[in-house]
């Protein structure tokens, strides 16, 4: 007996060894959660879970935890539909109720919609579950499948285990394959896709980084918070499940979007990458490319292309939390002229309400009179206004916005069935259901009724998380004002504090508290933090678990309409809160951000990666919004910010001024790169309307334009505006210059904010055409290094203090040749304010140039450059043409040869011969190099084709 107790001992020891060590080897992402923030190995191991001590605590993988989701589902019934293939998925391996049952049935559609992209749908087909309503997007929900011939894709199905590969055409590259594990339950969904190769993947937002491609083996999470955006790797205020894949050195990118708006977790391993959400439907759509310009376009040709901005949006913003009253605004605009630092619109943060309730002044110190007369005296002097507005409508008698909401019953409802009570800036608050189709009328008879009172030009939307102040540990599930007179407080130091009682009704709700729990960063995962809680009701019935993610583009959508309709002209929205296809609707800030040179870092980062999402008018609050600005820090910000497509300064209460004009170096800083800034805006704008009819990107990093050259996989700290313009700006304290790479193949010239006879403005400052090149620049504290990439052809104007009086000025063309002695541009121009249906509408011109040398019967060589311009439509431009400045790497003659040039300009087939020196025509040697050619007494207009010569 005794040795079959030893025997059954060992046996016992040795299985459970064995179990645990099959157990415990699941892969990072495969992990189930076992503990709790803080748990103790000891403490792990005694509940027969592992513990990995070597994960770090911001990956977001499980450290203690159990096996993971290992099941598979079997195809049968493939079969051809009209819009593509589709089939029955029924498990076969891995059962299990982890996170809940497993659905045993399901539906696989295959949709062919689109040549250049392809959709993967699996669905529960005998219960009709939470998907994305068409409200919300351009893209179709069923058609027709493409001509077989023009598809550029082709798949593979295994059938058991089910796995589907999507393979290239041109190149054979895997543009997507599923591993055979598919998790499909209630309230937890997983797919995987695998790769192979040296692949670096971006997208994934919205979070705050130092790197621009994803850092492996972590974990991202999608899931929308009134977070500061100086924490890095959290999530924040937007949900973008959608990455982009590039080989590194090669052409080939693509890119994958789960449209899903629930609570989504991104596992990424080195090879595969794991969605996980918590509702909803597997909805999958894969770009194949193949540069990531294409996969953008092709990603905003299905969620909606960016919104068209008014061009005044291009001009610098200024903004201030805690500006006392509108005397201290008009000083600070004043201020701004009197230092010359040009300034197009003047921003209220919510210092302007009165006790903090939407579409109402502060009597005193912000009347509608006073207030009104200020915006008078900026658009008499071309400059504009915005103001900020939060959807949390206070409780309280009398309110309009609060007694109109009543009658219209437009209200998110809590558990109890009564509207759902939040706190934010005003105290208690009821929030608007924007997916409610009766609150269009009532938010655009509120925005109405105080334009009139207040005619500001755009509208900032923040706080549509929605945030909520209460529910800090997202256990709350409904609340009450236990002290009306006293919530709110009205002492700024306590605002944020809640004041109300929450209290959980239901422990056990599953909506409120999933059986998976997201690495939602603050309480411990759950979901209502800082929320409105999930069990909240909108229209239809449909849960806030559901559409949480999407109030964001909800309140987007119905300002941006009634902003339209109220102005009659293009709205101007800024957002906080995203979601997929917010760019149709609106433009975006990237959150609270801090003054530190990291937070000026991952500015660039994120600018690009919104661009990716389709929102290509972002930028990030210049000098930081929270903490005290330096003068340096501040300098180089603006070096910086001058080149975010959107520019505003903008920091909070509690923090010294940061206004440009209060430091002379910042001052100096701000001219010179807001100069640049100003000069290039035709530029931008083209970029812009470019990025509306195409659905192309504006902020660009350096490896999205270059993809073969491997130099510039990792350089973040660097970026683009097209495909013309680099930025290399100092990013780190105290620095005096910066190492900046220049890609492989092109010639680089400086862009300078003056072009007179001594500057040294469009001089070909590196030769890469061998290969790239990292060169040290010299870099004062008021200055940024800008470059012009060889080959392309600029439209610039004067930079003036407003984006009015820049357009009043007549055109330069910038021609900087390539080593080829080619180049190439694009100008789109219209009003600048009326909604534009078609491209058409405006004025669009591409130029050409080319340097062409010639051996005469003497053997001595004549050399001509020829720029053309060929006019696509000229709705609306008229703008004059005085100056067209040609630099190349070599072959123009200097400035004793000027005599021995000739030109010939061509306008609209009539021929005109123009010689130097002669009244119409001035030529000029630059210091750089560069010719300046100067026309007068000419009708030489944008909206003309014509042609140029110049001989010698």
């Amino acid at each position: 007996m005794l040795y079959f107790i030893l025997f059954i001992t060992l046996f016992c020891i040795l299985y459970t060894s064995q179990v645990k060590a099959q157990t415990c080897s699941v892969d990072t992402f495969q992990r189930n959660e076992c503990g709790y923030a803080g748990i103790t190995q000891d403490e792990c191991t005694s509940k027969g879970c592992c513990y990995d001590s070597s994960v770090g605590s911001s990956s977001g993988i499980p450290w203690c935890y159990s096996n993971g989701i290992n099941s598979e589902y079997s195809l049968s019934q493939l079969s051809p539909t009209d819009y593509g293939l589709q089939g029955i998925l029924t498990i076969s391996k891995g059962q299990n109720s982890i996170y809940g049952e497993d659905i045993k049935t399901l539906k696989m559609e295959f949709l062919i919609e689109n040549e250049n992209y392809f959709r993967l749908k699996i669905t529960d087909p005998n219960d009709a579950r939470w998907e994305v309503p068409s409200q919300y997007s351009d893209r179709p929900t069923k058609t027709h499948k493409v001509n077989e011939n023009d598809i550029k894709y082709t798949w593979e199905i295994n059938d058991n285990p089910f796995t589907i590969k999507v393979i290239r055409k041109s190149d054979k590259a895997i543009v997507f394959e599923s591993s055979p594990i598919i998790a499909f339950k209630d309230q937890y969904l997983e797919i995987t896709s695998v790769f192979s190769g040296d692949m670096n993947t971006y997208g994934i937002g919205e979070s705050t980084r130092l790197n621009h491609a994803l850092k492996t083996n972590m974990m991202y999470t999608l899931w929308n918070i009134d977070m500061p955006a100086k924490m890095m790797d959290f999530n924040l205020y937007g949900s973008h499940p959608m990455y982009i894949h590039h080989e590194s050195g090669s052409q080939s990118s693509y890119g994958v979007a789960l449209y899903n708006s629930n609570g989504i977790d991104v596992a990424l391993g080195d090879g595969y990458l794991t969605y996980k959400a918590i509702g909803g439907v597997i909805d999958l759509y894969g770009f194949l490319g193949p540069s990531p310009e294409e996969v953008v376009q092709q990603y905003t040709s299905l969620i909606g292309k960016p919104n068209l901005v008014p061009y005044w949006s291009l001009g610098f913003h200024n903004c201030r939390w805690g500006y006392e009253d509108i005397s201290h605004v008009e000083q600070v605009v004043k201020n701004y002229s009197n230092a010359k630092i040009p300034l197009e619109t003047q921003w209220l943060d919510i210092d302007y309400m009165d006790e903090y309730r939407d579409f109402e002044n502060d009597p005193e110190n912000w009347s509608y009179t006073d207030v009104g007369k200020f915006i008078d005296n900026l658009h008499e002097n071309n400059q504009h206004f915005v103001e900020i507005i939060d959807p949390g409508i206070m409780v309280y008698k009398g309110y309009d916005a609060y007694e109109q909401g009543n009658a219209a019953n437009i209200w998110i409802n809590g558990m109890d069935s009564n509207p759902y009570l939040g706190q934010v800036w005003p105290g208690p608050v009821y929030y608007p259901d924007f997916h409610n189709p009766n609150t269009q009328d009532y938010w655009t008879n509120q925005l109405a009724n105080y334009h009139k009172k207040i005619p500001t030009d755009g509208f900032w939307i923040d706080m549509n998380e929605a945030s909520n102040f209460c529910n800090s540990d997202g256990t709350g599930q409904t609340c009450m004002n236990p002290d009306p007179e006293n919530c709110p407080t009205g002492d700024d130091a306590t605002q944020t504090d809640c004041c109300l009682k929450c209290t959980t009704i239901d422990e056990t709700n599953k909506l409120a508290f999933p059986p998976y729990k997201i690495g939602n960063k603050q309480g411990n995962g759950n979901l209502g933090t800082k929320n409105i809680d999930m069990t909240a009701t909108h229209y239809g019935n449909e849960t806030e678990y559901n559409l949480h993610n999407m109030y964001g583009i909800g309140e987007a959508i119905m300002t941006y309409n009634a902003m339209a309709k109220i102005t009659e002209k293009r709205p101007f929205l800024v957002t906080r809160s995203s979601f997929i296809g917010s760019g149709k609707f609106t433009n975006k800030w990237t959150g609270d951000n801090a003054a530190t040179w990291n937070d000026l870092y991952s500015s660039i980062i994120s600018i690009m990666d919104f661009s990716m999402f389709g929102i290509p008018m972002v930028g990030a609050d210049i000098c930081g919004f929270m903490d005290d600005t330096t003068e340096e820090l501040c300098a180089r910000w603006i070096e910086v910010g001058a080149f975010y497509p959107f520019s505003r300064n903008h920091n909070d209460r509690p923090s010294a001024a940061q206004e440009l004009y209060l430091w002379d170096s910042v001052t100096d800083a701000s001219k010179n790169a807001l100069g640049m800034r100003y000069r290039l805006l035709p530029y931008l704008y083209s970029l812009l309307a470019e990025a509306h009819w195409l659905g192309s990107t504006v902020a660009r990093s350096l490896w999205w334009n270059f993809p073969t050259d491997k130099g510039t996989t990792g350089i973040d700290s660097q970026f683009m505006w097209g495909s013309s313009i680099m930025i290399s700006p100092v990013l780190k304290e105290g620095a005096t210059s910066v190492d900046a790479y220049f890609p492989s193949g092109k010639v680089w010239y400086r862009f300078r904010l003056n072009d007179d006879e001594s500057s040294d403005a469009y001089k070909m400052e590196v030769d890469a055409t061998e290969g790239g090149k990292t060169l040290t620049l010299d870099t004062p504290l008021t200055e940024v290094n800008v470059h012009i990439k060889g080959g392309s052809i600029l439209t610039l104007q004067d930079a003036k203090m407003t984006t009015a009086e820049s357009r009043d000025t007549p055109f330069t063309l910038v021609t900087a040749l390539c080593q080829h002695g080619k180049a190439h541009g694009t100008l789109f121009r219209d009003d600048g304010i009326n909604m534009m249906d078609k491209s058409d509408e405006g004025t669009q011109v591409n130029y050409s140039a080319e340097m062409i040398s010639k051996e005469g019967k003497r053997k001595e060589t004549s050399t001509s450059i020829v720029i053309t311009s060929e006019v696509v439509s000229d709705a609306y431009a008229k703008d004059e043409i005085k100056y067209i400045i040609i630099t190349a790497v070599s072959g123009l003659p200097d400035a004793s040869s000027l005599n021995n040039i000739h030109t010939k300009l061509v306008i609209n087939k009539d021929s005109k011969t123009v010689l130097t020196h002669q009244d119409d025509c001035k030529i000029t040697a630059l210091a750089s190099g560069a010719l300046k050619l100067e026309f007068n007494g000419l009708d030489f207009n944008v909206n003309k084709n014509w042609s140029l010569e110049v001989s010698y």
